[in-house]
């Protein structure tokens, strides 16, 4: 396969990303270097500016393995056009790193060269039906984060839809969901080049098992975190990702995943043997300490998540039984998959608690077309699911707007009582 973005377009995509990250760069900084010099020990006098700058320049440096990686020929110069149409936009080195590069810094050089003082915040659940009693396949997700990130930023205006919603046909391999998902004192990859995968992966691929084996291959130039793959006929993937290591789920009709976690059990077994590293370097309790509090919710968390959505999937999903699911407090924390500023361990750092800030379930075609939607207000938080259901009609199918009200009234406390 060969590259298909021109560097000319490849240069206009970069101008367009930045244009459209000047409005909130600023604070995106502050909030991630807050972040950071909290959340590792040893970085807390890192000047974070410059160390990603540092971290940008060794990746553009890497060098690619062509023989190994033969779908990136031409792959360097398009990645320059982009970042030189960044640069064009964001002038300032510095700016223009974080937007680029931060996300890998956490991962390739925190995560591995310092040990987090706490646990990253979880971020989100993913859920996703084939065949339904809707008619069309169901797609479902929370996000969930740190409120401080979005306190003074309008995110309830800003996360509130305004519009009909459009349908979504899947024929092709798709990504239907993601999540975060790290482990701290992980491996490094050989290569850093910020391979883009979206351009080496060759388009249209319908056969899933293949689009996999492209993932396995390219597994050290993206994650990690946890995905759903689709190929529209029924069949799913969920993938669980650390630096350079993967795990894979196959399953037919539904899949799920939730962050901060792996059940795969190579993977499983790599994040434990890896947190032991991390609590020796802290010189803590192997059996008592707020990381493994919250890696041990994360993984209860998962697997009711698991028998959750496989009992939804045998009755046969509908909307509701998906927002049920995604809202779900009938279990008490941590095993809840609807999580609202609960501690893990008496000594969880102050102001790293989650909440499920947004939630979202939808069905993306047919007839019954629609979206279920809850936003919490990061200025006012409260447990999302005593927020009010924002109901967004399929396009032209607004008259049916009535029905969809009165199914989300009498349904009460959705995720309060098992349905």
């Amino acid at each position: 396969m060969a590259i298909t973005l021109t560097p000319a377009e490849a240069y206009d995509r970069g101008r367009k990303m930045a244009v459209a990250a000047l409005p909130t760069l600023d604070h995106k900084m502050a909030s991630d270097y807050t972040w950071a010099r909290g959340a590792y020990i040893g970085a807390e006098e890192l000047d974070f500016p410059e160390e990603v700058l540092r971290f940008s320049h060794e990746r553009m440096a890497s060098e690619l393995d062509l023989a190994q990686f033969p779908e990136c020929r031409g792959l360097r110069e398009v990645v320059e056009a982009e970042r030189r149409g960044v640069v064009d936009v964001i002038s300032d080195p510095y700016r223009a790193a974080n937007l680029l590069d931060f996300p890998f810094f956490i991962s390739r050089r925190l995560s591995t060269r310092y040990v987090g003082k706490q646990a990253p915040p979880s971020q989100c659940t993913a859920i996703a039906f084939h065949d339904t009693r809707e008619g069309s396949p169901i797609i479902g997700s929370n996000g969930d984060d740190l409120l401080f990130r979005y306190v003074g930023q309008d995110f309830k205006a800003k996360n509130t839809p305004q519009n009909a919603l459009e349908p979504m046909t899947i024929n092709q391999v798709t990504c239907v969901g993601g999540v975060s998902s790290a482990v701290l004192c992980d491996e490094e990859p050989d290569c850093l080049f910020p391979v883009q995968l979206d351009l080496v992966i060759p388009s249209k691929v319908t056969d899933l098992r293949e689009y996999i084996g492209y993932l396995e291959r390219y597994r050290d130039f993206w994650g990690p975190g946890n995905q759903l793959w689709t190929d529209g006929q029924g069949t799913f993937a969920a993938t669980e990702k650390a630096n350079v290591r993967m795990g894979v789920r196959f399953s037919d009709g539904w899949a799920a995943v939730t962050a901060c976690s792996y059940l795969t059990p190579a993977m499983n077994a790599f994040k434990k043997e890896r947190d032991l590293l991390s609590y020796q370097a802290r010189g803590w309790d192997p059996d008592d300490n707020p990381d493994r509090s919250y890696w041990d919710g994360d993984e209860t968390r998962y697997r009711r998540l698991l028998v959750l959505t496989e009992a939804e999937h045998a009755r046969g999903a509908t909307l509701l039984g998906a927002a049920t699911i995604c809202l779900d407090h009938a279990a008490p924390f941590p095993a809840r998959v609807c999580i609202a500023g609960e501690r893990s361990h008496r000594d969880e750092a102050e102001n790293s608690q989650n909440w499920t800030i947004i939630s979202n379930v939808k069905v993306i075609d047919g007839p019954n077309l629609r979206a279920y939607h809850w936003v919490n207000d990061p200025d006012a938080p409260r447990p999302i699911y005593e927020t009010p259901c924002i109901i967004i009609p399929g396009k032209g199918a607004e008259g049916r707007l009535p029905e969809w009200e009165a199914e989300v009234q009498a349904a009460g406390d959705i995720g309060g009582v098992r349905v």
